[in-house]
């Protein structure tokens, strides 16, 4: 099945007459494209669906009554530019300038000698040098991804990342504990994060600068906000290599088409505008109210973070921090992170990691707390066995140094002591930063920590 992201475009039109709104949704209408759009006269606004890498667009296939994919955008923009009169198509990152068609104009002069050929500036190549293209300018055959795919940014997402305001910020996504250590760090103020079913919320009182998350998510959804009212809020949705922002001010609607089919109007409902980020949202959280995001999404903007908080399941003291009436840091039940040095800082990491709350398998670290925290003293009896073992391939090795075996006994006593030395140091780190932490099942120490629950 088809996973569909909506994607953006403007159809400059130089000439309304030629270049009508008719004449553009026809265009769709002729081809079943599945579309939205609206006249905003001197350019024509449309909001596609597009798959894949290529980026087919969504068509109706009418036999069928099903939706599959088409021609690439890439495609459809050619196509569009050979059908319309004069416009300039921008669709995802691609473009065409169209044929401005000039129409007639008067001849200045009649030349009858087929040799004739006017002058030109030295800079103007010559009609046989305009028609015959060289090898240097002709198109390669192999194109790149960026060709291919305009508009992915430095980490290969799709979609551009809005400005945020300057207020407090939400984020949700499928980030572990054991990475918001250095998220803070960047941020540089605190942040309180706590469990929402399976996703983690994190809370800051001012916007992160450069990248919206820290490490590598599947899904981060981020909502901004500016309590003064000056700006309004910046919600978007970044899934695998999909990147949205909603515009509260989004006013298209299906093109007449697609409002007369009822397969293509309910795709479109479901996949463009609201619809693809209520689809998104009800994909990656859990207990989410859908009608209630899109009426949070469709309503004023000012209300939006409140509504939309509530309709993911979210505490009312999380709206009242993106309003800035509280603190990130007084969220109740919440994990407060303050920014740190980088050694206290890898040590929180770490301690987050060991306790199963970070990126790797929690059984991997289940098994470790039990052969080395949950019985630390079978493990220093362990260690101390195998350093007295290594102590005797020492000795071993000092009465023989003068051979061969007493350079392996060397190696192999030396080894020895300094896995058990290692062992037990490397243990002791742990669980240090396990109960600094507050991490520890028997440890008490929970009101002390630097990162404790609020």
């Amino acid at each position: 099945m088809a996973s569909w992201r909506p994607v953006r475009g403007e159809i400059y039109r130089f000439d309304r007459k030629l270049a009508s709104v008719q004449s553009i949704e026809q265009f769709f209408a002729d081809h079943k494209i599945i579309a939205r759009g609206i006249d905003a006269g001197d350019t024509y606004e449309v909001e596609l669906a597009v798959t894949g890498r290529r980026r087919r667009v969504a068509t109706l296939n009418e036999a069928e009554d099903l939706i599959v994919p088409g021609p690439s955008v890439a495609d459809l923009v050619e196509q569009m530019d050979k059908s319309l009169r004069k416009v300039q198509i921008e669709i995802a990152g691609h473009v065409a300038w169209g044929n401005i068609d000039l129409g007639e104009v008067d001849v200045a002069w009649d030349v009858h000698d087929p040799a004739y050929q006017p002058a030109l500036p030295p800079s103007t190549p010559t009609p046989s040098a305009a028609s015959s293209p060289s090898t240097d300018s002709a198109p390669s055959a192999s194109r790149t991804e960026a060709d291919l795919t305009p508009g992915l940014d430095e980490e290969g997402v799709e979609g551009t990342l809005p400005d945020l305001p300057e207020g407090p910020m939400l984020l949700l996504s499928d980030l572990s504990f054991a990475e918001l250590p250095r998220f803070a760090a960047t941020l540089g103020s605190p942040i309180a994060a706590f469990d929402s079913g399976e996703t983690k919320a994190v809370l800051a009182d001012n916007r992160m600068p450069g990248r919206v998350s820290p490490g590598s998510p599947e899904f981060v959804i981020l909502l901004s906000t500016d309590p003064s009212g000056l700006d309004s809020p910046v919600l978007v949705v970044r899934h695998g290599n999909s990147r949205l922002a909603w515009d509260w001010d989004y006013s298209l609607a299906d093109v007449p088409w697609v409002a007369t089919s009822e397969t293509a109007a309910t795709f479109a409902h479901d996949q463009l505008g609201a619809g693809a980020f209520v689809t998104r949202l009800v994909g990656d959280l859990h207990d989410v109210d859908a009608d209630a995001v899109r009426r949070a999404l469709l309503g004023p903007a000012e209300d939006a973070p409140r509504a939309l908080t509530s309709a993911v399941g979210l505490p009312d003291e999380v709206a009242d921090c993106l309003d800035g009436l509280l603190e990130a840091r007084l969220i109740p039940g919440a994990i407060v992170f303050e920014p740190k040095p980088f050694g206290e800082r890898f040590q929180t990491t770490v301690a987050y990691e060991v306790s199963g709350r970070g990126r790797a398998t929690p059984e991997f670290w289940r098994v470790f707390r039990k052969l080395y925290l949950d019985h630390p003293h079978v493990m220093e009896a362990f260690a101390s066995v195998q350093a007295g073992a290594g102590s005797v391939a020492i000795v071993a090795a000092a009465k023989n140094w003068s051979k061969k075996r007493g350079k392996v006994f060397a190696a192999i006593g030396g080894a020895l002591l300094l896995d058990a030395a290692t062992r037990i140091i490397t243990t002791q780190w742990v669980q240090a930063a396990l109960e600094y932490e507050g991490l520890l099942p028997w440890s008490n120490s929970s009101a002390d920590s630097a990162d404790t629950p609020a």
